[in-house]
């Protein structure tokens, strides 16, 4: 699979090697399983994936002089894609994707000075950008991200770019990124640009708000079109029992299949013990031509130990992919994920 990772990829990859005595290097991986079950009351499917994530950070502070590392991942997944079998639009798996492996991420981070932060190769932008901190461990992937952002270099096809922060104060941080965005794999004939101010309250609180463009995309008359728009994204922190997290998005009809996001949802943590989190979430995507896609979310999070998890979630779909006349979806996973 060597022609599938990128030189910069050997590149770091050389460094690490070769200074690995004189570096720190930190070596992690994680394996995320899910087993779900799919019911529209005229048949029962089952549907099995998995997601294998390996790589290494290495610090370069004592080489460079500043605060620096640089990050190589490698992703392999296999399985059926459920959203192809169950036909909703906003993917009940965050895991979902036709087979593949390939170097996911391979990054140089420097801080240069005790403000500015930045990041250049190949990322997943939707790691810095309209993310969602107390909606990251709901399965349904419009938990995360708001669909609505078109282009957005994230998973399973991160992409070649340069990421900056800067930050004003103790409360308010902005953030640039500008990334190569085609269908091919790093193919640089299609741009994805976005900017995000954070406002930070209350410790573990914020509020962020983003502008995007998706340059060159094409539109249902495959006109070649330029899209911009803007998304929110809240996390709020109420005590060390409930945190709540709320997403809207919009985008133009013209070049959008989902106008229209709104994502809600609250977590509860130590129900049975000081580790488990339970939480109940809400999304709502408004497809263009068609009805909405509505989906409501229950999930029980058990850690096993301290590497371990197990999370079985529920799901209710109404009007997959917009279409009415579809029957309504019953989905049942249970995930089980383990950090090395």
């Amino acid at each position: 699979m060597l022609n599938k990772i990128s030189s910069i990829t050997l590149f770091f990859i050389t460094i690490a090697t070769t200074e690995v005595k004189a570096l720190e290097t930190r070596f992690s991986s994680d394996i995320t399983v899910d087993s779900s079950f799919i019911d529209n009351n005229t048949f029962t499917e089952p549907v099995i994936r998995g997601l294998l994530n390996v790589g290494f950070e290495t610090k370069l502070t004592s080489l460079i002089g500043k605060q620096s590392y640089i990050f190589v991942g490698y992703a392999l997944q296999r399985g059926e894609q459920g959203s192809d079998i169950a036909g909703d639009i906003q993917g009940f798996s965050n895991i979902d994707e036709k087979d593949f492996n390939h170097a996911f991420e391979v990054i140089l981070a420097v801080e240069l000075s005790e403000k500015l932060f930045v990041k250049l190769g190949q990322m997943d932008a939707n790691s810095d950008f309209a993310n969602t901190k107390y909606g990251q461990e709901f399965i349904n992937s419009s938990m995360g991200v708001s669909p609505t952002i078109q282009g957005l270099p994230t998973y399973p096809q991160p992409s070649m770019g340069l990421y900056s922060q800067y930050k004003l104060n103790s409360a308010i941080t902005t953030r640039l990124g500008y990334y190569e965005s085609s269908a091919k794999y790093n193919h640089f004939d299609d741009f994805f640009s976005i900017a995000e101010v954070q406002w930070h309250y209350q410790g573990n609180s914020s509020v962020k708000l983003g502008v995007w463009n998706h340059s060159h995309r094409e539109n249902s008359d495959r006109v070649s079109a330029s899209a911009t728009d803007i998304y929110i994204a809240v996390d709020h922190y109420f005590n060390e029992k409930f945190s709540a997290f709320m997403q809207w998005g919009q985008a133009k009809k013209k070049v959008a299949i989902i106008e229209k996001h709104f994502s809600i949802g609250v977590n509860y943590q130590g129900l049975f013990s000081e580790e488990d989190t339970l939480g109940l979430g809400f999304t709502q995507a408004d497809v263009v031509a068609a009805a909405s896609e509505q989906v409501t979310e229950l999930f029980y999070l058990y850690p096993l130990n301290d590497k371990i998890n197990i999370k079985p979630d529920l799901q209710f779909i109404s009007s997959p992919s917009g279409n009415k006349l579809m029957g309504d979806l019953v989905i049942f996973t249970l995930r089980l994920s383990a950090q090395f």
